[in-house]
C-alpha cells in the first residue's frame, strides 16, 4: 500500500524514497544506527543488519534470506529512538524532571521549547523520522518482493513493518504540534493521527494475512488509541475489545554495547555517564517546585525510591529513582492488554457509565497492584483526573502521558505541570524542517 498525505503528496512511492526535507540528516542517522552502533538485539531475531544503506536493498536481495535483516533494521531503528522519545516526552509532562544542565532539555522541562532547539531535532524529530522512513522503505521492499522467496516470512515481515510505520505516525501525532513526512505537507496532530489510523488498519489486514495473532491485536490497539485521540469513542471501544489481556508487545534493549542499552536506565541510574533525569519531589524553587503528582503512592507501590545517597549531574537536584527500568536491558512496553482495558474504561466513562468504567479499572487495580476499588462521580471534570492517575500507573514511562494530557485539555482539564516559564503542550516543528520543506 502507498501511504498518502492529505492533499495527495506521496509519502512512499518507490523503493528508493525521496525525502527532501530531512534526507541528509536521516541518511546520516541510518549510517550511525546500522554501521557504528550495530542495532538493538531483539528476542524475535538476533541477527544484526550490517549494511551501509538499507534503502538500497532490492526485492532480489530478499531471495537470499534478507527479510529478517530488513525487519530487524526497522525494529532496531525504532528501539534506538523509543527510549529517548519516552524520556523527553516525560519531562514535558510531569513524569520526570531534568537532573542535568543541557539547555535544550531545560527548555523542554520549562515547557518553553524553541524551534531551533538542538535536542528537538537530534533526539526526537530526526530519530522518529528515521524510524518511520525505514519502516516505509521496508514496506515498499517487501511489497515488491511478492513471489520471490519464502512467502510466509515475507508476509510476517511486511505486517511488522506496516505496524512500525503506523506506530511512528501515531507518535508524531501525539508529540508534535505539526509534522511532515518526506517533505510533504505539515499536518496537524489530528490529521497525522487520521493518517496513523489508516496505517494501523492496513497493518491489521497484513497481520491477518500473515496469521500473526499478536501483531493483529497490537494493530487493533493502535486503531483504538488513534480513535480515542480523534474522539471516535465507539470505534475506539470496538477495536480495544479485540485486544486480549495477555497482549504485551515490547521494545527490547541489550547490554551488549552502550548504544543498545535502555537510555532511561542509563540516564536515571548514571550508567556510562552522569545522572541527568530524575523524578520531581517538589523541593526545588528553580523547577517551579514540580513534583510527580503521585509521588507518595508510587513510592508505596515500589515504583519510586528517594535516594539521598545518590547525586545528580546537577548536584542541587535530589534523586528520586525510578524503579520500573532497573537494568539497561529492561524492555519498554509498546502495546498491552492493560492499555486496551483503560481505553474501554474511558469510553464507558464518556458514555455516562461510571460504574462500568470503575469495574474495568478496579480489575486492573486489584490484579496488578493489590489496590482497592474506586468510584467515578459521573462528572467528567472530576473523573478525568482520576482516570489520568489510573492510566499513569499502568502506562508510566511508556510515552503515553503526553497524549493523555493533550487529549484531556480538549475537555477543559489541564493536568500539565504548572510553575513553568512556558505553557507548551506539544513539541514544535524543528527549524530545519521549516527551512527546508516548502510545504510548511
Amino acid at each position: 500500500m502507498t501511504y498518502m498525505e492529505s492533499g495527495g503528496a506521496t509519502l512512499l512511492g518507490r523503493v528508493k524514497v525521496a525525502a527532501p526535507a530531512l534526507s541528509r540528516t536521516i541518511r546520516r542517522s541510518w549510517r550511525s544506527l546500522f554501521v557504528a552502533l550495530g542495532l538493538v538485539a531483539t528476542v524475535a531475531c538476533n541477527d544484526m543488519l550490517r549494511v551501509d544503506d538499507p534503502v538500497n536493498l532490492t526485492p532480489d536481495d530478499l531471495k537470499e534470506g534478507s527479510v529478517a535483516l530488513t525487519v530487524n533494521g526497522v525494529r532496531g531503528a525504532f528501539q534506538s529512538m523509543f527510549d529517548y522519545y519516552v524520556m523527553h516526552t516525560a519531562i514535558l509532562t510531569d513524569e520526570m524532571i531534568l537532573a542535568g544542565t543541557f539547555p535544550y532539555r531545560a527548555e523542554m522541562d520549562a515547557r518553553s521549547i524553541t524551534s531551533n532547539n538542538e535536542g528537538l531535532l537530534g533526539d526526537l524529530y530526526t530519530p522518529l523520522s528515521t524510524a518511520r522512513f525505514m519502516a516505509d522503505t521496508a514496506v515498499a521492499i517487501l511489497d515488491a518482493a511478492a513471489g520471490t522467496g519464502d512467502e510466509t516470512e515475507r508476509l510476517k515481515g511486511l505486517a511488522l513493518s506496516k505496524y512500525y510505520a503506523a506506530y511512528t505516525r501515531m507518535l508524531l501525532a501525539e508529540a508534535f504540534c505539526k509534522s511532515a513526512i518526506n517533505g510533504g505537507q505539515g499536518l496537524t496532530s489530528d490529521e497525522r493521527m487520521a493518517d496513523a489510523l489508516t496505517a494501523f488498519q492496513d497493518a491489521g489486514t497484513a497481520a491477518q494475512a500473515a496469521g500473526d495473532a499478536e501483531l493483529l491485536a497490537a494493530s487493533k490497539l493502535g486503531e483504538a488509541r488513534a480513535n480515542l485521540w480523534l474522539g471516535q469513542y465507539p470505534a475506539a471501544a470496538a477495536a480495544a475489545a479485540e485486544v486480549p489481556n495477555s497482549l504485551s508487545l515490547k521494545a527490547y534493549y541489550s547490554t551488549s554495547s552502550v548504544a543498545q542499552k535502555n537510555k532511561i536506565t542509563r540516564l536515571t541510574y548514571a550508567i556510562d555517564e552522569a545522572r541527568r533525569f530524575t523524578v520531581g519531589d517538589g523541593s526545588l524553587d528553580f523547577t517551579g517546585h514540580e513534583a510527580w503528582a503521585y509521588l507518595a503512592e508510587w513510592e508505596a507501590l515500589g515504583l519510586l525510591e528517594e535516594r539521598p545517597d545518590l547525586t545528580s549531574f546537577n548536584a542541587a537536584v535530589p534523586v528520586v529513582l525510578q524503579l520500573k527500568y532497573p537494568t539497561a536491558d529492561t524492555p519498554i512496553v509498546m502495546a498491552s492488554g492493560e492499555e486496551a482495558r483503560l481505553i474501554e474504561a474511558e469510553v464507558k466513562l464518556r458514555g455516562s457509565d461510571p460504574g462500568g468504567a470503575a469495574a474495568v479499572v478496579d480489575s486492573l487495580r486489584s490484579t496488578n497492584w493489590g489496590l482497592g476499588a474506586i468510584t467515578f462521580s459521573g462528572n467528567l471534570t472530576t473523573d478525568l483526573p482520576v482516570m489520568a492517575r489510573e492510566r499513569a500507573r499502568e502506562l508510566w514511562l511508556t510515552g503515553e502521558r503526553l497524549p493523555t494530557l493533550r487529549r484531556y485539555l480538549k475537555d477543559g482539564v489541564d493536568l500539565f505541570p504548572g510553575g513553568k516559564q512556558g505553557s507548551d503542550t506539544c513539541f514544535p516543528v524543528p527549524q530545519r524542517e521549516l527551512d527546508t520543506n516548502p510545504n510548511f
